[in-house]
């Protein structure tokens, strides 16, 4: 039986939460980072084309997500937990920038590796894994009013 691409895009956030984990075990915290937040963007666009609207490809999902909602389910903004789950998404998401490039911290250029700590690491994750159990519940609310 062939999968939606809404199905698809539903696995990657499980499969890059697994890797995240592994990667902040192993030390390797940019790099769980960047898992982290590559897990958020493809929910946000498994929700957007649920929606209705087009997946992004540029890692800005949340944002698209965002005015995709504002135009197709406005009432959600309405509610603090939707407001809340776009705020925190939004924060996961800047950060496949930060875990790949160069970064300047107190006017001092430094690494991803040397950016991320094992805090910072697991609250992305955490915030990550929050942000995906949300969208998630939003992806279910929109099958059963489309009664998919």
């Amino acid at each position: 039986m062939a999968e939606s691409r809404i199905d698809v895009l539903m696995k990657m956030p499980q499969v890059n939460i697994i890797r995240a984990e592994k990667r902040l075990n192993d030390g390797e915290y940019d790099s769980a980072v960047f898992h982290a937040s590559l897990a958020v963007e493809s929910a946000a666009n498994a929700l957007i084309i649920r929606l209705g609207g087009d997946e992004t490809k540029n890692h800005r999902a949340v944002s698209g997500l965002a005015a995709v909602i504002r135009r197709m389910r406005p009432d959600w903004l309405r509610e603090e937990r939707c407001e809340q789950l776009l705020e925190k998404g939004r924060e996961v998401q800047r950060e496949v920038i930060y875990a790949r490039y160069p970064l300047k911290v107190a006017g001092k250029w430094v690494t991803p590796m040397e950016y991320y700590t094992l805090e910072k690491a697991r609250t992305i994750i955490d915030n990550a894994k929050s942000v995906i159990d949300g969208l998630r519940g939003y992806l279910a609310i929109s099958s059963q009013t489309r009664g998919t």
